[in-house]
């Protein structure tokens, strides 16, 4: 993005008759605070130097350079499924963007912006598990990462399996490595992107409950997420949306459900 027209969209915000609180509030901070994930390759994930990186990253980076003109100036802060809430409705963060899933709860009490990805949840099991999908885990112990929605799903799903609680993804895939779960539910590119390097699991069935990734604000900063919104609509028209998705998502785009 040009530097003109990053600082013609920040000028056109800050000289109407009233500054967006949300945008005052970041401006005089310096940077804008998104709390992403760094154990949900390719959304989120560390690089072998330690950096944040990753498609919901590059999302974050992204709006700051619009508003700063300097992607440098995303305060990029970790979060997990079980903690990515609290750090929002505490305000150490202005928005999330870690895997969000759209649902009728979460829209009531926080602001959720236009879907940017559209998931589904697929099994991770052991190869030579026999586990070719839910129908297969009846009375047997499936881990599923804490306040997600596949906690409801595989509950809804497979109601006879032994659902086995986790902090994270990486607890998940570590469960069923060491035989604690004979399986482990969660979002398909992420288990996609995990089981590239690892010969002794797999991804099996097929995709459940497709539903949408959003952008996380807290309810009084619904402009901010209008701004959010206007932003990716603008993305996808000019292509740059598209260029994203297929250099994190290119090598799965045949098992996805959408973009």
């Amino acid at each position: 993005m040009r530097a003109g027209l990053a600082a013609a969209v920040v000028v056109a915000l800050v000289t109407g008759a009233h500054a967006e609180p949300w945008l005052e509030a970041i401006r005089s901070r310096g940077v804008l605070r998104v709390g992403v994930k760094v154990d949900a390759p390719p959304f989120g994930s560390l690089d072998v130097a330690g950096r944040p990186v990753g498609f919901e990253v590059d999302l974050a980076r992204f709006f700051a350079r619009v508003l700063f003109d300097d992607d440098h100036r995303a305060a990029l802060v970790p979060v997990t499924t079980a903690t990515r809430f609290d750090a929002l409705q505490a305000g150490r963060v202005d928005l999330l963007m870690a895997t969000v899933t759209a649902t009728d709860e979460r829209g009531r009490r926080l602001e959720l912006s236009a879907p940017y990805f559209m998931a589904a949840s697929l099994v991770l099991a052991r190869k030579g598990s026999g586990v070719r999908g839910l129908s297969d885990l009846a009375a047997r112990p499936v881990a599923v990462v804490r306040d997600s929605v596949q906690w409801q799903d595989v509950a809804e799903l497979q109601p006879r399996a032994l659902l086995r609680r986790v902090g994270s993804v990486e607890e998940g895939v570590g469960a069923v490595r060491r035989g604690w779960a004979d399986a482990f539910v969660y979002d398909d590119v992420v288990l996609l992107s995990l089981t590239r390097d690892d010969p002794a699991l797999e991804v099996v069935g097929a995709p459940l409950v497709p539903r949408a990734y959003v952008v996380a604000a807290r309810p009084q900063d619904a402009g901010l997420i209008r701004w959010v919104n206007g932003w990716l609509a603008r993305m996808r028209r000019d292509g740059s949306y598209d260029e994203l998705w297929r250099r994190h998502f290119g090598p799965f785009e045949a098992r996805l459900v959408g973009g």
